[in-house]
């Protein structure tokens, strides 16, 4: 395969202009080029595939291994007769002071022949000087030939024998004309798609370029390319290809796929605004299975339907303001679904777009989506450029706590709010700053990141996709909840087909291993049955219950509208954000009783707290978003359909990721302003319950706040009772995300096998709904308490459990849940240390019960 490389003595001397017309000039010939940008340019890449109407790229050795690097020109080559490579900056510029990253690298990992550009305006005999300090400043140049751009035709003969007397092969110039080269912009060359007349601009350039450069002389030394060795890394690389592929590693993940064989959507925004984009971060999500979706935030209304992924990329957002800020359905949506959890990468202008404003070039502001707290404005000077390293602060979406990522920023506007979850060091100076968003679904900060060069958050990026796919495939829009038959709730949650009962074996042999212990028999009344019940789940009678969380699912609830509360909605977030700094109080009973808080953001409404903290990117508290709070359930149905299955699966997969990390034992709790409503509306109806012997005071109402909130229960009742043999749509009906997240609970512990224990009404509920949809289920759920609210006797019952605690517990939070750990710990004590009959050579005592 012939290549070259086109490279300059700096930025401004006409590489681009130059590679897209000697394209040009060989598409002319009947030959097919592909061309490569050397670095993390994507402005020049955009100008080479408008010229070849083909997919371009770039080879960049900062981000990427020289095995990568070999590889991807080696891929690209397969599609053309010549390869051109442009150069970045000046030839020898690479990370900082160094040829890190610089053409000269590149050409040298790739053994490419190099034609160096000299821009000659306003110099002539120095030409020389420039020719010989660049051919010599480094062993092996790769330099083998010269372009003289801006030179006029009479100065051309002497620079051509100066080259020559170097050993430099001339191949001609190009004169200085006004209007000749490509425009620029303060990111470099303005866009392809906005350079007017484009097509007769460029072949002006050819036409010019076939008079004064030796383009035969060009392939000629093109055709002096080394082929690439066909070394291991690349084969392996192409037989790659071949197969289908994924980029997250079997365990973790099977594939990109679900059974039904539909890929990841990714959808990409992509216009005027917003174009900057490296082509091969597109090709290698579409190599691991993705299909991407382009979409337009000037003109779209709405995203592309089911998508798994987000990609706002960069451009130039502040130059179409008005047009951005006025597409309000769009911004909307965008904020909704990146709350709610949607992955997304926003780089750049994209993490501009997310801004609450967006500045003009003339200062004026426009409402952007409002994701990020803050403004985004120009400074009319270049803020940060060049490469760096990001250093994750915290677990992110796309590196782990300590883990690294290479990225390069280029930017002329700031924010006011920039982040803080990386530390993001300058290749050129080590200096260091904290910078950038990072949750469990969101990157977004200025630093763009590349792929290839990066393949860990790549992947990671991937798996947080999937796990927003899982949670959206299981024909959500086809779904009526409706259980007419049997099997109607495995087509909803397939993974219950998987889940068994208790183990019989291992209940008998723990119950035996019980009444062996030197104390009465039943001596521990149901702390016996609770640990016999444990070995039944874990299969086996060596009970382990040493690691254990409390899940806390927090969610607000529309229907505080009607004044069914003492408090309003922002007390949700207040306490949210409290359990992930370990200071509410049910942390400290699990620090007490050596388990963890998980607090998952399921519906919390606020998006800041009230010192203006963003609560949906809180340190500590899981973002699983859905919505901002459910409707109120008089008006209209409390969440969608899709929202709800998202919700079941949101709990579900907590559960699977606990089992994951080594979790014995779950309790439940929850966290929202006016979830006793919406649990004694199910209750009353499920059971067929009178609201006013049943509707409690909550969190401590008046009489007048009393009266209200039984009206309401009351007219919930008389609304869906319809509903009552339908349980999930039931709950898609009354809300609350709080309640449906712990039904996900539930149905996790039946299938990864972990036993859950409810806490107070709210929970009570949720296991109930559970259990009516997937009576397997009770086996897996222990009750712990009655607490203060009237409904909850009637569903212990309805659940045929019953309380180990009476202690008129009102608190929430999984509280009573945790309360029942302790007691746990000790029953264990006995239950493992405990010595024997047969130690202290004591007959049994006779189990009477079975006479």
């Amino acid at each position: 395969m012939s290549r070259i490389m086109i490279a300059g003595t700096g930025s401004g001397s006409g590489k681009t202009t130059i590679v897209c017309g000697l394209c040009q000039c060989i598409k002319d010939i009947g030959r097919t080029p592909s061309a490569l940008k050397c670095g993390p340019d994507y402005i020049d890449a955009m100008f080479h595939s408008r010229v070849l109407k083909m997919r371009t790229g770039n080879l960049d050795s900062w981000f990427c291994d020289k095995t990568t690097i070999r590889t991807l020109l080696a891929k690209k080559e397969k599609s053309s007769d010549i390869t051109v490579i442009e150069g970045v900056m000046g030839y020898y510029d690479g990370a900082g002071f160094s040829t890190k990253g610089s053409s000269f690298e590149i050409a040298q990992i790739t053994d490419t022949p190099v034609i160096l550009i000299v821009n000659c305006r306003g110099i002539s005999n120095s030409v020389g000087a420039v020719l010989k300090g660049f051919t010599t400043f480094q062993e092996n140049s790769q330099i083998r030939g010269v372009i003289f751009n801006q030179m006029s035709e009479k100065l051309y003969p002497q620079a051509k024998k100066a080259a020559q007397e170097l050993g430099l092969i001339p191949l001609g110039f190009l004169p200085y004309k006004k209007g000749g080269a490509l425009e620029s912009r303060h990111l470099g060359l303005v866009t392809a798609d906005e350079v007017v007349h484009f097509k007769e601009k460029i072949d002006t350039i050819a036409a010019q370029m076939k008079k004064s450069l030796d383009l035969e002389g060009i392939l000629a030394l093109a055709e002096t390319a080394v082929p690439l060795k066909e070394n291991e890394d690349i084969r392996e690389a192409e037989e790659k290809e071949k197969e289908p592929v994924t980029a997250l590693d079997k365990p973790e993940s099977t594939g990109l796929q679900d059974t039904a064989g539909n890929k990841l959507r990714i959808a990409v925004a992509k216009d005027a605004a917003f174009c900057f984009l490296y082509e091969d971060n597109l090709e290698y999500l579409r190599a691991n299975g993705c299909e991407l979706v382009f979409f337009s935030p000037l003109s779209d209304k709405k995203l592309p339907e089911k998508i798994d992924g987000l990609l706002l990329y960069g451009g130039y957002p502040e130059l179409h303001t008005k047009a951005l800020s006025e597409n309000e359905t769009l911004k909307s949506e965008i904020k909704e679904q990146i709350l709610g959890g949607l992955p997304c990468i926003a780089e750049c202008g994209g993490f501009l777009y997310l801004h609450e404003t967006l500045e003009t070039p003339e200062k004026e502001r426009f409402p952007m989506c409002g994701v990020i707290a803050g403004n985004g404005f120009g400074t009319g000077k270049l803020c940060r450029f060049g490469y760096m390293t990001l250093t994750a602060q915290k677990d992110t979406m796309l590196a782990a706590k300590g883990e690294t990522i290479r990225a390069h920023e280029f930017h002329y506007w700031n924010s006011d709010n920039i982040g803080a979850d990386y530390e993001i060091t300058k290749a050129s100076d080590n200096t260091a700053a904290s910078g950038g968003y990072g949750t469990d679904t969101l990157y977004a900060g200025f630093p763009h990141i590349y792929f290839y060069g990066n393949e860990a958050a790549a992947k990671r990026f991937l798996k947080a996709c999937e796990m927003y796919h899982e949670n959206n495939i299981k024909d959500v829009h086809a779904i009526s909840y409706g259980m007419e038959e049997k099997n109607d709730i495995y087509r909803i949650f397939p993974e219950l087909a998987e889940a068994g009962g208790l183990d019989k074996n291992a209940v008998k042999q723990a119950q035996k291993h019980w009444n062996s212990i030197a104390k009465p028999l039943y001596g521990l009344g149901k702390m016996e049955q609770l640990i016999t019940q444990i070995a039944g789940i874990q299969n086996t009678p060596n009970v382990a219950i040493d690691k254990r969380a409390v899940i806390v699912m927090c969610a607000d609830n529309g229907i505080v509208e009607e004044g069914v509360t003492q408090t309003g909605q922002e007390v949700t977030a207040v306490v949210s954000c409290n359990m992930a700094d370990g200071i509410s109080s049910v942390c400290k009973m699990a620090d007490y009783a050596y388990a963890e808080v998980i607090p998952v953001n399921i519906g919390i409404a606020a998006d800041c707290l009230p010192d203006g903290t963003d609560v949906n990117s809180y340190p500590g508290l899981l973002n699983r978003r859905i919505m901002a709070g459910t409707k109120n359930f008089l008006k209209e149905p409390a969440m969608s359909e899709e929202q709800l299955t998202q919700a079941v699966y949101t709990g579900m997969n907590v559960v699977k990721s606990c089992k994951e990390q080594g979790y014995q034992l779950l309790a439940t709790g929850e966290m929202g302003i006016g979830n006793t409503t919406t649990s004694t509306a199910l209750a009353c109806i499920l059971l067929d319950l009178n609201p006013q012997e049943v509707t409690g005071r909550g969190a401590g109402l008046d009489n007048a706040g009393l009266k209200r909130k039984t009206e309401v229960i009351a007219e919930a009742q008389h609304l869906y009772t319809k509903y009552k043999k339908n349980p999930l749509c039931l709950l898609q009906q009354i809300g609350g995300l709080d309640i449906a997240g712990l039904v996900g609970v539930f149905l996790g512990g039946a299938v990864y096998r972990i036993p859950v224990i409810v806490d107070g009404v709210i929970s009570a509920v949720a296991a109930l709904i559970a259990v009516s949809v997937f009576p397997a289920a009770r086996d897996f759920i222990i009750t712990s308490h009655q607490g203060k609210e009237p409904a909850m006797k009637a569903l212990l019952k309805a659940l045929e459990k019953e309380a180990v605690l009476f202690a008129e517990l009102a608190l929430g939070e999984g509280t009573g849940a945790v309360m029942l750990f302790p007691l746990l710990d000790m029953a264990m004590r006995v239950y493992r240390e405990n010595t024997t009959f047969e130690d202290i050579q004591i007959e049994a005592y006779e189990d009477y019960k079975k006479c």
